[in-house]
């Protein structure tokens, strides 16, 4: 946008306050996220990024061929080692639990270090990496009898910095990326859930034990406050009565039995935290206040937290609603940032929430959606990694340099807004091609190319085949 073109979002907001635009419901949530058209707006503005229509034809064939030849679905994302599966005992609750906490999470795992010396975590006889080492501390935390996955957790007096530090707990001496941001935006998605999405017939958290924590994000909103040191009180939770009834049978599953763990006594629980934070050892104390009162604290972690179901419902199966939802409510999965004058939206892992429950899902109960296809792909670093592989994304001299030479890039520079909008329009692009060279193929959608793209840039990278660098951006939104 030139500097003699007016900004449509002021415009509209001075017709709103003199009274000459359509005032919106406070309330009222928007199915559109937007994304697609501020990617589109990038693209065109972009001077460092380019997309090269050559490369994009034959990106398209090449995607579609392995679709096809692999049967590539929303069934795949079940095939995944780690992914939670109704099958292996969870409940739909848990899956969505799961599954939110887990893209409330996903974001930057890669590092400076070597292969052996880089965050690693040891689960079921492997070491994983990247996005897996996430999915594997959530999978551990639970055999453990960690409920790790339950929101109200989060914020409850026994979730204090020791335990989430245990949960996230490397086999190397480097310990996962933005650990303290990690923790803190825990401790805000529980606070929120409870208020905006929470039961609202009975107490759901000890109030005097939960410590607040500043919502307010800087500039490119990549950083939450730390959490309130008096956070780890050594004062046990006070029994809270709830009105909720006792969960049956077919809601009681891996998640909610692992918060029936016995509980120990609040002082030996405060004092194992401390030598844990201290020492770093594996050894973890089990929840506090179990035992204080079956109809309060005991109980209150045995409920199944039915908040992230709330908020889900409250889409009315909009895939784009559920979005704008997420970025509505929560900070840190508002995306979005300002190019060349214009706010625009990424959204990365709002809409990948959405898209990981469609595929947990497939398409069905908690994962049905009328608008899938409205979703973009998540920009991150891997597919636009895959992308200039694949000879579909094209750099500027200065930007190639700083990529291949592994300069971290920060967030918020145009260089990585161009890198993200330029990546969510060639995949639009490719996705449309597709479809015109094979009509039929209705059920290809930005969330499947994304998908199988960033499979493949694992399989690369795991099978040491030549990929190109990827851009190294430290952040919350990827």
């Amino acid at each position: 946008m030139s500097d003699d073109e007016a900004d449509p979002e002021l415009l509209e907001l001075l017709r709103e306050t003199l009274g000459l635009g359509k005032k919106k419901a406070q309330d009222e949530v928007s199915t559109d996220t937007g994304v697609l058209r501020d990617a589109e707006y990038i693209y065109t503005n972009a001077i460092d990024v380019s997309i090269d229509m050559y490369g994009s034809k034959g990106a398209a064939a090449s995607i579609y061929s392995t679709m096809q030849d692999r049967g590539y679905s929303t069934e795949t994302w079940g095939q995944h080692e780690l992914h939670p599966r109704l099958g292996d005992g969870f409940s739909d609750v848990d899956m969505v639990n799961f599954i939110f906490t887990m893209d409330l999470l996903n974001f930057s795992f890669w590092s400076e270090l070597s292969d052996e010396e880089r965050y690693q975590v040891d689960h079921r006889g492997k070491r994983w990496t990247g996005y897996n080492s996430l999915v594997a501390c959530l999978q551990r935390a639970l055999e453990e009898e960690i409920p790790i996955t339950t929101p109200k957790f989060w914020i409850e007096q026994s979730c204090a910095d020791g335990v989430l530090r245990h949960v996230f707990r490397s086999a190397t001496n480097e310990e996962i990326p933005l650990l303290d941001k990690r923790i803190a935006i825990l401790r805000e998605a529980g606070e929120i859930l409870g208020e905006s999405f929470g039961d609202p017939d009975c107490g759901l958290r000890d109030e005097p034990t939960v410590a607040k924590y500043d919502r307010g994000m800087v500039d490119n909103g990549d950083a939450i406050a730390d959490a309130d040191s008096s956070h780890a009180s050594t004062e046990p939770p006070q029994p809270q009565h709830s009105t909720l009834e006792e969960p049956t049978a077919d809601v009681t599953s891996t998640a909610a039995k692992a918060n029936s763990s016995v509980a120990r006594d609040a002082q030996q629980q405060t004092e194992a935290l401390t030598t844990a934070e201290e020492t770093h050892t594996d050894a973890i104390p089990q929840p506090a206040g179990a035992e204080l009162d079956s109809m309060g604290v005991r109980r209150k972690l045995l409920e199944p937290d039915l908040s992230v179901v709330r908020l889900i419902e409250k889409a009315d199966h909009s895939a784009g609603k559920l979005v704008n939802l997420l970025a509505k409510h929560f900070p840190s999965f508002r995306d979005e940032t300002r190019f060349d004058g214009k706010r625009v939206r990424l959204l990365k892992r709002a809409q990948i929430f959405v898209a990981d429950l469609w595929a947990a899902f497939n398409g069905t109960s908690y994962g049905a959606f009328d608008d899938i296809d409205h979703l973009t792909m998540f920009a991150d670093y891997r597919v636009p990694q895959m992308l200039r592989s694949l000879g579909v994304l094209v750099y500027s001299p200065p930007l190639n340099y700083a990529i291949n030479s592994l300069k971290e890039i920060p967030s918020g520079h145009s260089w990585e807004v161009q890198l993200r909008g330029c990546s969510i329009w060639a995949v639009e692009l490719i996705r449309r091609e597709i479809l015109r060279q094979h009509p039929e193929a209705t059920g290809v959608n930005a969330v499947l190319i994304d998908f199988l793209l960033y499979d493949i840039a694992k399989e690369r990278e795991a099978a040491g085949t030549g990929t190109a660098a990827f851009h190294r951006t430290r952040s919350i939104w990827y």
